[in-house]
């Protein structure tokens, strides 16, 4: 239930048990013992509406995460982590972040808060098994899924990449896509982020290393590429999935450490950047071209 973001026991039978249909969470009143007494319920629902979101809402990400993913009966934790730019600079501890105690208050705190608790916030996860009690399933609006992605999709050479999109890559992400919005029917907002394959580097897709000079001539050739590689069989997947190129992670510079190949390509291209006035081609890479692409891929398409 709500202690499912501070620690839940997971087992087989547990996630059976959790993708049976159950009873989803329901408004309902609760009584007052002390009429004498003023609470949270005296307030109107606006101002509830406004504790629930400072109470139950987390800045950044919820990630869902196992302390021991190999056991058969593991512990499911969630953390405070960092999404685009917002967050908390370290994970942080949900349960200090989350006040989900407030939903344990009384049936109606309950059934008002969830809706927040599940329904505002986004959950990073990497498994498409069963997390939340089902009850909660149908709150659930916004996720970003974590997976790995074929190593040959990283390919330099464009026929190689284009055969392990489709034949792999793009598959898996339906097939993931579909279980998750068949577990969560209300999901508005499905993030995959693909990682950069190398330290420092952020990841260059074949199919957008083009000559062409402008922003939008190279997006306009990668939506044209999409169109063939990432065909909808489900105009609700359509709506929902977004994916994005993550940025490498910087490599901190060290004086002591001798300098790389790629230190030192770096180093030449900004030189003549800076004799110039021009930068080199791959310094205009902007991994925002590809989301870009892919929103407009799916406009196209409908």
């Amino acid at each position: 239930m709500y202690k499912a973001l501070e620690t839940r026991q997971y087992s087989p039978k547990s996630e059976a048990m959790a993708s049976q249909p159950k009873a989803e969470v329901v408004w309902a009143r609760s009584q007052k013992r002390d009429l004498s007494r003023t609470g949270l319920l005296d307030l109107p629902r606006e101002l509830r509406d406004m504790v629930y979101e400072n109470a139950l809402c987390a800045t950044g990400a919820i990630f869902i995460y196992s302390s021991d993913p190999d056991n058969i009966r593991h512990t499911i934790r969630a953390k405070i982590v960092r999404e685009k730019d917002l967050g908390p600079q370290e994970p942080q501890s949900a349960g200090n972040s989350i006040s989900a105690a407030l939903l344990r208050t009384c049936r109606q705190l309950h059934s008002e808060g969830a809706a927040f608790l599940y329904g505002k916030n986004l959950f990073r996860m990497y498994t498409t098994k069963a997390i939340f009690d089902s009850m909660y399933h149908s709150l659930v609006m916004h996720i970003t899924f974590i997976t790995d992605a074929d190593h040959r999709i990283y390919e330099n050479d464009l026929e190689t990449a284009s055969y392990w999109w489709r034949r792999r890559f793009w598959p898996q992400i339906i097939e993931k896509s579909t279980r998750l919005l068949e577990m969560y029917p209300r999901l508005e907002s499905l993030n995959v982020p693909i990682k950069s394959n190398y330290m420092g580097r952020t990841w260059r897709p074949a199919f957008m290393a083009s000559d062409l000079k402008t922003r939008e001539q190279r997006v306009a050739l990668a939506v044209t590429w999409m169109k063939t590689n990432c065909p909808f069989e489900s105009n609700r997947v359509r709506g929902c999935l977004h994916l994005e190129i993550m940025p490498a992670i910087e490599v901190p510079d060290s004086e002591e450490e001798e300098e790389t190949i790629e230190t030192r390509v770096a180093r030449i291209r900004a030189r003549v950047a800076e004799l110039t006035g021009r930068t080199l081609f791959d310094e205009d890479w902007d991994c925002t071209e590809f989301s870009e692409a892919f929103e407009r891929m799916k406009l196209s398409g409908k």
